[in-house]
């Protein structure tokens, strides 16, 4: 495949990625306001995951999830500046599209199989191994999906907007850090010898 092959595919997910997002978000009642942001989101999420998980990081699906969701969760939070909506509203149909359905389908089947065996022993605990190993990297994706999302408020300690400009927060911070290191600096020169 060449590089605009590639480039095709990728933009055509990314585009119904974003289109998936903003159903959701009409599903969950999200602002018209917000609708773009969402579909912005869902689609910059996903092309992170899809990107990392087909260069940098291949076989680490649970990694990109988490990293395309705090990219999400990063963005909700400068966007729900910008369009005054709690950063929630965005976030939450931004990562839909990044549930892991196969593997939740697959683990429920391999359930099933596990109920109806009537192998030997030795196919019941390789289909118990991959049924095991399928359950945890759901369960695994799924929370950091959530992690992904919460991590970016948590780091910049904002439950709500109102009131507040990323401008401004960001110049506290480096202030803070400018006066800390100032202050480091002024102890280390009055220490006696």
């Amino acid at each position: 495949m060449s590089f605009l092959d590639v480039l095709l595919a990728l933009s055509v997910r990314i585009f119904w990625s974003m289109w998936i997002s903003i159903g959701f978000a009409l599903l969950f009642n999200t602002p018209r306001r917000a609708l773009w942001i969402t579909g912005l989101l869902g689609g910059v999420g996903w092309g992170i995951k899809f990107v990392l998980l087909g260069t940098i990081m291949p076989e680490q699906i649970v990694i990109t999830s988490f990293l395309g969701a705090c990219a999400v969760g990063l963005l909700a939070v400068y966007f729900a500046h910008r369009v005054h909506t709690p950063p929630i509203v965005f976030t939450i149909p931004a990562v839909i599209n990044m549930i892991p359905g196969k593997y939740g389908y697959e683990f429920m089947m391999k359930i099933i199989q596990i109920v109806t065996v009537e192998t030997p022993q030795e196919e019941t605990l390789d289909l118990l191994y991959q049924t095991f190993k399928l359950g945890l990297q759901t369960g695994f994706i799924t929370m950091c999906l959530a992690f992904g999302v919460i991590t970016p408020m948590l780091l910049f300690n904002t439950y709500s907007v109102k009131g507040k400009d990323l401008n401004d927060f960001i110049k506290r911070r480096l202030s803070r850090r400018k006066t800390k290191a100032e202050l480091e600096g002024i102890i280390e020169e009055n220490e006696p010898v």
